[in-house]
Parts: structure tokens; C-alpha cells; sequence
């Protein structure tokens, strides 16, 4: 099997990837004659779901959808995974099995393995080196000095959620294929399980907002009440919306666009509204953010090797204050209808214009290194080719 490996002193991350195709039959796909075509969706993203469920590991493992356009040919979709070990034998054994697991894909989807390691490569760095256009879709947070004085912080933050909702990616799909330049959206997720510490510090937020948002007295001896603070209702809100995210499986979610042109705002901004649409909540949304030049290196980084290195010009939305680091998990943390709102795979409506491009299809290959550059762009891992067998 052919893997990617990055080893140094404290161990050594591998990478494996897997070619996605929309299934074609329907026999074997689900999509039945007379189905609606809501209910066809709702249906996959179904599936999707209790994919992604089954593959919730704690381990440091990520995985991540990624889909690139072709002028010529339309949407191709690669699903490339990175897992940990010891030393490089053990991380091209953990991938090895990790590609093997996420194989077993939902019905509407054909899974093949990359076997070529020029390819595999190709696939998890689409430039040669950083490109020029680099985006990032966001979870809102939310800010505001606190009118109150009895309380011990004068900054509240708070982050909304997605929306967990079937909505269709075929606009996204069909935006990308009508890119005249090179582009990529990645959206790449990675297990996790809540430490106890956090729980409670949600909960503290969650009582205290709410407090906030009744009449106080800070000063015994005086009986003026004061007001609620503005911001404490809608902070009080989100904050049990975190609640119940926690509660759950989640995982921390990184959506990424990577263009060889300039930033294309428009298209991260129509992902930002397919994740959240505006109209569903009044609290969930989410933001697209421009990647500004002295984040660019550690943007790509986080591209090129499946990571997600906090990006604090990117990530923090102008919050006058760096966010501790219980806030930044809460800002790219998803359960599992919001990770499967936005990790969605490819998928064709019988009778709508093809959108991806296939082997059956006769789709032209993506041209591969002949030999895997590992030192061609500074910013990604010292790889080097292994072959599992």
C-alpha cells in the first residue's frame, strides 16, 4: 500500500488516500425511481453520518474530503487520512489500517484506494508550493465588553454553531467546476473527546451568562438593582448549545480553500452558507475569512499535512483579546450532525448534469511527480514514499 511518512525524535505521522466517485447505479446507490429528490439527500447524508460515527477514534487520527476542479473535466474527490505511530513503521501500519476502515464507504460512493505514491502526494499537496489564494471557513464568534462589574471577566466570547441540516452541495460543486483556476476545498475532521476540565468551564460560561442575563445587585448595602447585560442572553444561549455538543461524539472541523489565483471569496463565502445556511437559525453561522500573507505559511502547513494549527489573525475575528485555549477549541469544535453538515460526499441526482469527474467518464488524469518531491515546498512534512504491503 502506498503511504507518505513524515518521522522525527517524538514519532511519525503517515498519510494514505482513497479516490471518491459518485455511485452510478442505482440499484446500488439508493436513488430509486420516484424518490424525491429532499428526501434522496436526507437519505445519504444519513449515511454519512453514521460513517463518520463509526470512525470516531480519539487517537489523533484526521481525515479530510478534499475536492479540486478540472476546466476541463469537472470535480474530482480524494478522501486522505493521517495517523501517528512510534516510528515510520508504525504510522504506515496505522494509516494502512485507518485507509482500510474508511474504505468501507456509504452506498452512493465508490472507494478506491491511490496506490501510486506520486498520486497520493499530488492529492495532499495540490501546489507546489503555497498558493496564492488561501481561505478559511469559520465558525462566528461573537464578542462584546460586559456592561456588568460583578463579574471576573470584562470580555465575553462566544462561538455559534452550525446548522445540522441535509442541504444540497451541489452549488458548491458546480462553483468549483466553473473555476477558471486551479482550486481546492478541503474540509478535514478529527476526533475528539472533550476533557472533564472543559465540560465544567462550559458549564461555569453557561451559569454565568445566565445570571448575567437577570437584574443584579453587586453591592449589598445598596438595594439598586442593575440591568441585565446585553450580550449575556445570546452568550447564555450559545453557551448550552456547547453544552450539548459536548455531550456527544465531536471533532474538530477545519474547512479550507486553496486557489492558484487570487482569494475566491465568493466561493468560500457559498460554503460558508451551505454549512450554515442564514435562514435556518438566528444563532448558527458561519464566516468566510481571507488568510492574511503572515498566516499564509502556517495555512498551507495545515493543508499540506492534514493539520490544524490555530491561525490566530484567521481564527479569532477581530476579538480585541487572544482567546484562551478553551476558546479556541470550542471555535472549530462540531458534533456530529454539524461535522456531517459539512463533510459531505460527492453525490449525483439521476437526470441532473454531471458534475464530477470519473474514470467512467473518461475523465483525464491528473498528471503525477514522477518521484515524491518531499523538499519541493518548505511548508509541507519531510515526506517519504512507503509501501505497505
Amino acid at each position: 500500500m502506498s503511504t507518505l511518512v513524515s518521522a522525527g525524535p517524538g514519532g511519525a505521522w503517515a498519510w494514505a488516500g482513497l479516490r471518491l466517485e459518485p455511485e452510478p447505479a442505482i440499484s446500488e446507490n439508493g436513488a430509486f425511481v420516484g424518490l424525491p429528490e429532499t428526501q434522496r439527500r436526507i437519505e445519504a447524508a444519513s449515511l454519512e453520518q453514521v460513517w463518520l460515527s463509526q470512525h470516531w477514534r480519539p487517537d489523533g487520527r484526521s481525515f479530510e474530503i478534499r475536492y479540486s476542479n478540472s476546466p476541463a473535466d469537472g470535480v474530482s474527490c480524494t478522501l486522505l487520512c493521517r495517523a501517528y505511530g512510534a516510528d515510520a513503521a508504525a504510522a504506515a501500519a496505522a494509516v494502512g489500517a485507518l485507509r482500510a476502515t474508511l474504505a468501507i464507504a456509504p452506498r452512493h460512493v465508490r472507494a478506491e484506494p491511490i496506490e501510486d505514491t506520486g498520486e497520493l502526494y499530488a492529492a495532499l499537496v495540490p501546489f507546489e508550493r503555497a498558493p496564492l489564494g488561501l481561505a478559511e471557513v469559520r465558525k462566528l464568534v461573537t464578542w462584546a465588553w460586559l456592561s456588568r462589574r460583578d463579574t471576573d471577566f470584562p470580555l465575553g466570547v462566544a462561538v455559534a454553531p452550525l446548522v445540522g441540516e441535509a442541504v444540497s452541495w451541489e452549488p458548491v460543486w458546480d462553483a468549483l467546476a466553473r473555476q477558471e483556476t486551479p482550486t481546492v476545498i478541503g474540509v478535514c475532521v478529527e476526533p475528539y473527546a472533550p476533557p472533564q476540565d472543559l465540560v465544567s468551564y462550559v458549564r461555569f460560561l453557561t451559569r454565568e451568562y445566565g445570571r448575567l442575563s437577570q437584574p443584579g445587585r453587586p453591592n449589598p448595602v445598596f438595594q439598586q438593582y442593575v440591568a441585565p447585560d446585553p450580550f449575556a442572553p445570546g452568550a447564555t444561549s450559545l453557551y448550552q448549545d456547547a453544552l450539548r455538543t459536548l455531550s456527544g461524539r465531536t471533532y474538530r472541523m477545519r474547512i479550507s480553500l486553496a486557489a492558484a489565483a487570487t482569494v475566491p471569496l465568493h466561493l468560500a463565502e457559498l460554503v460558508a452558507a451551505t454549512v450554515c445556511p442564514p435562514a435556518a437559525t438566528a444563532e448558527g453561522r458561519a464566516v468566510a475569512r481571507v488568510v492574511p500573507a503572515h498566516e499564509t505559511a502556517q495555512a498551507w502547513a495545515n493543508v499540506a499535512g492534514l493539520h490544524r494549527t490555530w491561525l490566530d489573525a484567521t481564527y479569532r475575528q477581530e476579538v480585541p483579546q487572544p482567546l484562551g485555549e478553551r476558546e479556541r477549541v470550542l471555535a472549530d469544535l462540531v458534533d456530529l450532525p454539524q461535522a456531517s453538515a459539512a463533510f459531505r460526499f460527492p453525490y449525483e441526482i439521476p437526470g441532473r448534469p454531471a458534475l464530477f469527474a470519473t474514470a467512467r467518464r473518461g475523465g483525464a488524469a491528473r498528471e503525477q511527480p514522477a518521484t515524491v518531491p518531499g523538499q519541493g515546498d518548505p511548508h509541507a512534512p519531510t515526506f517519504r514514499g512507503g509501501d505497505l504491503s
